[in-house]
């Protein structure tokens, strides 16, 4: 592994936030579902390891940006589940429709940047269509055909753990993303400017635009405070349904996370190797 993707990999990342957790439980959840998803943790670190290693077709391209929009931008996941604190905070009384709204209002906050609160009204799907656009310009990333059904599964898996299943399973699924996307925005940060400057024959400004929508979730650890605002978010739902925190359900479900989102990069990553063996089958045979 080169000295770049060594010195940002995905867990060592996460692992310095993981050691913050005050909840000691919690803590240990966290650190054994990496431990235990350390195969899937590995197919996403070894995508961003091949990513800088070859100039990549728009189609590949447009297979990587649609599909990995399909694991973040979970926008209406978050105001789905805010929506149900909400309406359950109204059917209680005085202090556990209060916990219950804080609980709303703290799992709310992950999602101003996205929404560009803030921000000008600058959204982060706005920012993303950039960075992607920065790469591909007028090609149409955004068909439905370039998003690999692994990436379109765990979007519907989302989706449904927010707005369907328990609040509580909501609640994990959000707090788990932003802590593993904490880590992976930081890793593809250093992946990306590392494609940018082997391939591409960007202006400081120009490479600046295209690594802005990762750069915002790396800068103030932006991922890491929405990290801890779910856990107040959970602590209080907790506190206003008397219900202590399943800490094997959270476990188990951190675990299905790293795994569904392993089957996806490691998708991205056969593809990725196939583009490469066929480039080196035209060398030999030109």
């Amino acid at each position: 592994m080169s000295t770049i993707a060594s010195t940002s990999s995905i867990l060592s990342t996460v692992s310095s936030i993981i050691n913050m957790v005050s909840d000691e439980k919690l803590q240990q959840a966290l650190s054994q579902s990496f431990l235990e998803a350390s195969e899937a943790l590995q197919h996403c670190e070894n995508f961003f390891e091949l990513l800088p290693t070859h100039c990549w077709s728009s189609k590949m391209l447009a297979t990587f940006f649609n599909s990995w929009k399909a694991t973040h931008l979970k926008m209406l996941g978050i105001y789905g589940l805010s929506c149900r604190l909400q309406r359950l905070a109204l059917t209680k009384d005085t202090q556990e429709r209060e916990q219950l709204l804080l609980a709303s209002a703290f799992n709310a906050e992950t999602s101003h940047e996205d929404l560009g609160l803030d921000y000008e009204g600058v959204t982060h799907a706005a920012l993303y269509e950039d960075f992607a656009n920065s790469f591909l310009e007028n090609y149409p990333w955004q068909l439905d055909e370039y998003c690999l059904p692994q990436a379109g599964d765990f979007k519907t898996w989302i989706y449904h753990n927010m707005v369907v299943n328990d609040i509580s399973k909501g609640l994990f699924t959000n707090m788990f993303s932003e802590i593993y996307n904490h880590g992976e925005y930081t890793r593809a940060l250093f992946a990306f400017s590392e494609l940018i400057d082997k391939y591409y024959h960007f202006s400081p400004e120009e490479k600046n635009k295209a690594l802005f929508y990762i750069g915002v979730h790396v800068a103030d650890e932006t991922e890491v405070a929405h990290f801890q605002v779910v856990v107040k978010a959970l602590n209080e739902y907790s506190k206003a349904t008397n219900t202590p925190i399943d800490y094997t359900q959270a476990k188990l479900l951190f675990k299905e996370y790293l795994t569904r989102l392993g089957t996806v990069m490691e998708a991205l990553t056969i593809e990725m190797r196939q583009e490469i063996n066929a480039a080196k089958h035209l060398l030999s045979v030109s």
